[in-house]
């Protein structure tokens, strides 16, 4: 089964009988509870962007991803957000 998988409990897996569709998945338990810090999110959406089938439907996306650096598998966050960070973004 396809798999990408940007941290130990943030991923998408690629669901075989629906086509092309896609749901969320932990690498940690292989449950559908995707989550994560947003740098591992960030880096989600990276290796989304880099993958060769981003480059058939949005060729545009991968080129303006291609060359950034992604993490690895099991590394936490680089930079956490802080509360206020947070709350600047996303007000009470």
């Amino acid at each position: 089964m396809g798999t990408l998988g940007a941290g130990k409990r943030l991923g998408i897996e690629w669901c075989e009988w629906m086509d092309d569709w896609f749901v969320s998945w932990s690498p940690r338990n292989s449950n559908s509870n995707a989550e994560g810090p947003w740098d591992q999110w960030v880096d989600l959406a990276l290796m989304i962007l880099q993958d060769p089938l981003t480059a058939k439907v949005r060729p545009d996306a991968h080129a303006a991803a291609a060359g950034l650096p992604t993490h690895n598998f099991y590394d936490e966050a680089r930079t956490y957000l802080t509360p206020e960070d947070l709350e600047e973004r996303f007000p009470s």
